[in-house]
């Protein structure tokens, strides 16, 4: 690709190239990866063009047509272009040129189909400098310059040869006429990652900036990445409650930055005590030659595809092939790339990695993952991630109906940026989930009219409205129900859910909101999802339905009564459906705009004790640790007993020495009292702690007495809580986890990192 300027070519001719090759015979590289193939043209399009032919080798989706290098167009070439795009246009669902020349541009100007159905992304404007007697390119960007393309004016720049000033030199009005006629677009996510790692064209900035993806299908996180690997890379953000199997999809990192790399070799040595495998797909020849090392991978990351670039020198075709590890490991340790053929022409393919990535793959390990696990790593590196589009104004959010899987909690946090009386629909089916309209016909319901506060029905559904009054009005939809009661009981739950969603969305520390949040959020998102895809299915439907009542009922117990009791309207349907009479129930709560700002505030303020920062259990907690009653979040530990213990951030803290820990206040209270008093007679410091998806797990500290040995604890009226309860007390332990002694063993091995 050619630089944003360049120098024009002298006399019809490239520069640094003999007149006489100035109208050289046209070259057509071919690039393609997946349903994207890229056409790059250099030279003069002239008769000799055959383009019906050459658009009969194309196979693919989108077609990049890169005429950067184009130096000529003659009267005959034009008659084969328009042939050529005419017939590939039948054959591909989206065409982009990229790099029109201004030879090209006079063409689209002037030359009707041109472009055939295709659009402009970027062209080179004209530039002339008077002081060194100089002509430039500039490339421009239709999404990028789009304002300065609508005045048809281009600013002085500076001359590349001698720093002094240059101008665009057209008539703005001529040299746009074409691209006025445009309306203004942005390249797809996978269009801008082909162009950056295949033809190493960066688009911009903001197209390079890494965006993370991620899906959760049972026990397996799925996460994709694109963009460039920079010192941006949320490695602690990402790495916050990941557990269980994790997968990485890394095709579409495009440069890998220094500082991206000791990012990522962080993330790595990070999550690699968490989780129970680690695997990454898609990986490209940087990837792999930066970050594949035996050291790079630690002890749970293994590789299990590779891009690798090959030619076909039989149809001219450039492209990478994903290569599965495990398949052709005993071919990748001799350094030596498998043997495989042209999806074109079927005929051989050479291999063109570097030295440098072919003596890295020798060192990748056996992948040991399972014909299971390959089946759904296959199948979530298809599904495509929906866009995410957030709603900004009160109409815009009213409208967001259908939802993508990340919305549940995207939402949560839209809330704060909107301004009064803004609406927060934290979830919404898609077109899977049936709507009132869908159920049938409608045999009675609790009031003639639908009341006003009733602004959808999705079934399943819940969302809350600011109202001009400061207080918060939150509705819960139910799904369909065969008993009234169970309906009215559902949407009441899910009304109070949204309650606890929409006052996550209000906390303004931003700790609480790095720290807290993440602990449910993959877990609610999952589940959310799973009932989003199959709303019928009793399982999904149960899993949402207990995760609201876990969380009505924290909500209840942690809000210190700024919930009303009683809610501020009912109202239910019932319908005759193909299976029997069915209801929709709805239940509107309102909370005042002090309460709502008393909650918000209250479970971000913290206690300490025992070296560790805590919070409130947040209502929203319940989506994961539905039998919770109470406890206190540990937001912050300090060097102490406690983290030598292992117990870090996110740990919920739910007894000390057998007492109840209801919250954080009481917490520290109690932690106090222990501590003073075992300080007095020694003995050991017992604590019951939930984290991970485990059952609550105790931890054990000896705490000599003060200025005189140990004196072995005996039973306190049940403080021991499964520790030695036969009076003899507990044997000094060394300051070693006895976690397994309390009940711990019945949870998973010795290997878990957290114990």
């Amino acid at each position: 690709m050619q630089p944003e300027s360049s120098p024009a070519p002298a006399a019809g001719g490239q520069p640094g190239v003999p007149a006489g090759a100035a109208d050289a015979k046209l070259t057509v590289d071919k690039f393609a990866d997946g349903d994207i193939a890229c056409l790059r043209f250099a030279g003069a399009i002239d008769e000799s063009f055959e383009g019906k032919k050459l658009a009969g080798t194309v196979k693919a989706a989108t077609l990049i047509l890169d005429l950067g290098g184009v130096k000529k167009i003659s009267s005959f070439g034009i008659r084969e272009w328009v042939d050529f795009v005419t017939a590939v246009g039948k054959l591909v669902q989206k065409i982009v040129l990229i790099e029109c020349t201004p030879k090209v541009v006079d063409q689209l100007n002037m030359v009707a189909n041109f472009a055939g159905g295709g659009r402009v992304f970027s062209f080179y404007a004209p530039f002339r400098c008077d002081y060194c007697d100089s002509e430039h390119r500039v490339l421009l960007q239709v999404d990028r310059d789009h304002e300065a393309i609508k005045s048809m004016k281009l600013p002085e720049r500076s001359c590349p040869s001698c720093k002094e000033s240059m101008y665009f030199d057209e008539d703005g009005a001529t040299f746009f006429s074409y691209l006025l006629g445009q309306e203004k677009f942005e390249l797809e996510p996978e269009i801008v990652h082909f162009l950056s790692t295949k033809l190493n064209y960066a688009v911009s900035d903001v197209a390079r900036k890494l965006r993370v993806d991620k899906l959760i299908e049972g026990r397996a996180t799925f996460v994709r990445l694109g963009g460039d690997l920079d010192q941006s890379f949320p490695k602690d953000k990402l790495a916050e409650g990941l557990e269980g199997t994790v997968i990485f999809d890394v095709g579409g990192v495009g440069r890998i930055e220094p500082a991206g790399a000791a990012q990522w070799r962080g993330f790595v040595q990070m999550v690699s005590p968490l989780v129970s495998e680690l695997f990454i797909i898609g990986a490209t020849p940087p990837f792999v030659e930066k970050l594949c090392n035996k050291d790079d991978l630690g002890a749970k990351a293994q590789v299990l595809s590779i891009n690798l670039p090959f030619q076909c020198k039989t149809c001219a075709t450039s492209g990478s092939q994903l290569v599965d590890v495990a398949e052709h490991y005993d071919m990748l340790k001799l350094a030596t790339a498998p043997d495989l053929k042209c999806v074109h022409c079927k005929n051989a393919l050479t291999c063109a990695a570097s030295e440098a990535l072919m003596t890295t793959l020798p060192g990748l390990p056996m992948p040991t993952a399972t014909a299971e696990q390959r089946k759904l790593i296959k199948e979530l590196r298809e599904r495509k991630p929906e866009k995410k589009k957030v709603a900004t104004t009160v109409a815009d959010a009213a409208q967001t109906q259908k939802s993508s899987w990340w919305l549940p909690f995207a939402a949560a946090f839209v809330a704060v940026g909107l301004a009064g009386g803004a609406f927060l629909g934290y979830r919404a089916l898609t077109a899977k989930g049936a709507t009132a309209a869908g159920l049938g016909k409608k045999l009675s319901a609790s009031a003639t009219a639908r009341p006003a506060w009733i602004t959808a029905d999705v079934p399943g559904g819940a969302y809350c409205k600011d109202m001009p009054d400061q207080s918060l009005a939150c509705v819960g939809v139910s799904s369909t129900a065969v008993a009234q009661d169970d309906a009215l009981d559902e949407a009441n739950d899910a009304a109070l859910e949204s309650i606890a969603n929409s006052v996550a969305g209000k906390v303004e520390d931003k700790k609480w909101r790095a720290a807290l949040p993440p602990i449910w959020q993959s877990t609610r998102q999952a589940k959310l999802a799973a009932f989003d895809r199959e709303p019928n299915n009793t399982q999904a439907r149960r899993e949402v339905r207990d995760a609201r009542r876990a969380v009505a009922r924290l909500l209840a117990k942690t809000s210190a009564g700024a919930v009303p009791a009683a809610p501020s309207g009912k109202y239910w349907e019932e319908y005759e459906s193909g299976d029997g009479k069915r209801y929709l129930a709805f239940v509107e709560y309102t909370v005042r705009g002090a309460d709502v700002a008393r909650m918000a505030k209250s479970y971000a303020e913290n206690s300490t004790a025992l070296g560790a920062a805590v919070v409130d259990v947040f209502p929203s907690l319940g989506w994961r640790y539905p039998n919770i009653g109470g406890g206190a979040v540990v937001m912050a530990v300090a060097d102490g007993r406690l983290k030598t213990r292992g117990i870090t951030e996110g740990y919920i803290m739910l007894e000390v020495r057998g007492r109840a820990v209801p919250n954080a206040a009481t917490f520290a209270k109690i932690a106090s009292e222990e501590m003073t008093q075992l300080e007095l007679v020694g003995g050991t410091l017992e604590l019951k702690v939930q984290s991970g998806d485990t059952e609550p797990r105790s931890f054990q500290d000896t705490i000599a007495k003060k200025g005189g040995d140990v004196v072995p604890p005996t039973n306190t009226g049940g403080r021991n809580n499964g520790g030695n309860n036969s009076g003899t007390g507990t044997p000094n332990t060394g300051n070693v986890n006895v976690w397994d002694r309390v009940g711990g063993g019945k949870g998973p091995s010795r290997d878990d990192p957290n114990q």
